[in-house]
């Protein structure tokens, strides 16, 4: 079959009634154009397929489909001010108003901000997204079908315009069940990711500026964004835009929705002058608290309140094991209402916030706690399946977060209080713990990413899933480390403890520590990493466990024995055991 261009260079100059002005772009799918209509005298933009409609079935459902698509209100959809066939091409008018072609804004020579060209996305999502779940797609996303206004804001167009030469005797645009509507929304989704690496990288993935041809060498050919782009890119909008063009189908973004999520999160976070990545969580810790109550751990604290002399030793044990009673506690005591002018840096332990607070502040704050699962709760009635993951995900965290604070408490030097050790290393998996609770759907998605994907050949090597900061950045659009810190630094406690908070790199090797401040931070991570064993299938922990020490042994003169007696002890005292699963050294 020949492919019939009749908008070339070759082509009269009208179009119908229209007057061709000016070509804005073309696809393998679709071409616009700038008109001016001759009846009423104004310019107009003009979409229409590259390929003539084999026949009358074929142009029907093309003028089914974008007749529907006109139909949508939609703010970042633009709007159809005409559908018609002119000898035989089917074609849509569109208002041309100040709007500009993402095309023509990127030829002005200007590349855009980072924020800009996420903004830009975003609103092309919006749209997509609500036409999709009008069972609409688009077919042909690229430059020249995003409109952009004098402020910035975009639309798409030419909704269900495009239209391709295919295998002789099918149908280029056949009717689609739901298996085949969800692989052309995800062809979609994967054109928007083509879409913002073109618009970060200032260069077309693949070096093939129709995305139409790039989406189909996705999967074959490795597309990332380069280290060389024209301004320095936040990890966690490069971990996106990575993502969303993927390899690997089943890590890419696979509806309209999670990615508009990721990058709404990531601009929230980067362009509010106040809060930073606190604003992603600050509505939810007001509404359902920082954390539940670990489950069974409510007895134990029960009787700690119920004797008449409280022992600060025994209760310091017991709020240990209760990570939303430990935290709850710290903040109350280093927030500016409860401390006095000129009263210091707070509590930095748990024992000074015990001996600060008193009984019946502790009661007031153990009232506060909401029981376990908290705000789970109404998620395992709505959905049961994914709200017993939520709940098993967040359980895991918890149990993680005590067993890393009993380990630094175990093996923390002289030179450090045991308490602080102990809270710093629960900071450090405060995060994970946060997005367990307050965004649940979020962490079932990066527990997914970062799994481990199976051979694609039957002798084939599995393929590792994603690093734990790049899952975290793609799904929630920041960093993981960041959002800890901006918790800390809104609960008022101390800078010593957030700088402690940020795990060490484990891609660098850990340095001898000098200051006191250094090793408490090298400890935290000691237990921290140790800690993360302990949720891995058994026959993988002895050789996680050691990779650990050996990374540290150096640093803090460890033996495999005391890493692995260490954290033998502190699973036992979290999990209440009377006997340890025993860890063998690797």
């Amino acid at each position: 079959m020949t492919r019939a261009t009749p908008l070339s260079s070759g082509a009269p100059r009208y179009f119908g009634r229209f007057e061709l002005r000016q070509q804005l772009g073309q696809s393998i799918a679709s071409q616009v154009w700038v008109v001016l209509d001759s009846h009423l005298q104004h310019e107009a933009v003009l979409c229409v397929p590259r390929v003539q409609p084999l026949n009358e079935a074929e142009r029907e459902l093309w003028m089914q489909e974008v007749q529907l698509g006109a139909r949508l209100k939609h703010p970042h959809l633009a709007q159809v001010l005409e559908i018609g066939v002119h000898e035989g091409w089917p074609f849509v008018i569109l208002a041309r108003g100040d709007w500009l072609t993402l095309g023509e804004r990127l030829a002005e020579g200007a590349p855009l901000t980072a924020q800009e060209a996420a903004g830009i996305v975003v609103d092309v999502l919006d749209g997509l997204a609500y036409a999709h779940e009008a069972g609409l797609v688009h077919h042909d996303i690229g430059l020249h079908s995003v409109l952009l206004d004098h402020s910035g804001r975009a639309s798409l167009a030419a909704l269900g315009v495009g239209l391709r030469a295919g295998v002789p005797g099918q149908p280029r645009r056949p009717l689609l069940d739901l298996f085949g509507l969800r692989q052309a929304c995800e062809r979609d989704v994967l054109m928007v990711g083509l879409l913002l690496h073109r618009l970060l990288a200032n260069q077309p993935a693949l070096d093939e500026a129709d995305l139409g041809k790039a989406v189909a060498r996705v999967g074959n050919e490795i597309v990332r964004l380069p280290w060389s782009t024209p301004q320095a890119l936040p990890d966690p909008l490069r971990a996106i835009a990575n993502r969303a063009t993927d390899r690997q189908q089943r890590q890419r973004y696979l509806n309209a929705r999670t990615l508009l999520s990721a990058l709404q999160r990531w601009i929230k976070t980067h362009t509010e002058d106040a809060g930073g990545p606190l604003v992603l969580l600050l509505d939810r810790l007001n509404a359902v608290g920082t954390l539940p109550g670990r489950p069974g751990t409510e007895r134990a604290l029960v009787s700690s309140l119920s004797v008449e002399t409280l022992r600060v030793d025994d209760l310091v044990e017991v709020v240990l094991k209760n990570p939303a009673m430990a935290w709850e506690m710290l903040r109350s005591v280093n927030t500016a209402s409860f401390q006095s002018p000129g009263g210091g840096e707070g509590a930095t332990t748990l024992s000074r916030a015990v001996v600060m607070l008193g009984q019946q502040g502790i009661r007031r704050v153990a009232s506060s706690i909401r029981a376990w699962p908290g705000a789970l709760a109404a998620q395992a009635s709505l959905n049961p399946d994914e709200g017993a993951a939520a709940v098993s995900v967040l359980a895991n965290e918890l149990r993680r977060h005590c067993i890393a604070g009993h380990v630094a408490r175990l093996m923390a030097p002289f030179s450090i209080q045991d308490e602080e050790a102990a809270l710093a290393a629960m900071a450090q998996s405060l995060g994970p713990a946060l997005t367990a609770y307050h965004f649940p759907e979020e962490a079932l998605q990066i527990t997914r990413l970062m799994q481990e994907l199976p051979p694609t050949e039957p002798e084939g090597r599995p393929t590792p899933g994603m690093q734990p900061e790049a899952a975290v950045s793609a799904v929630l659009g920041v960093d993981m480390d960041d959002l800890t810190a901006a918790v800390l630094r809104h609960w008022g406690l101390h800078e010593r403890l957030l700088a402690a908070a940020r795990p060490l790199s484990r891609s660098n090797p850990v340095r001898k520590p000098v200051t006191r401040e250094e090793t408490l931070r090298t400890v935290a991570s000691l237990a921290h990493e140790l800690a993360a064993t302990v949720l891995l299938e058994a026959e993988k922990q002895p050789a996680a466990v050691h990779l650990v020490y050996t990374r540290y042994t150096r640093a803090l003169d460890l033996t495999p024995k005391e890493c692995i007696q260490n954290l033998e002890l502190a699973t036992r005292l979290v999990d209440g055991r009377r006997r340890p699963e025993p860890v063998n050294p690797a």
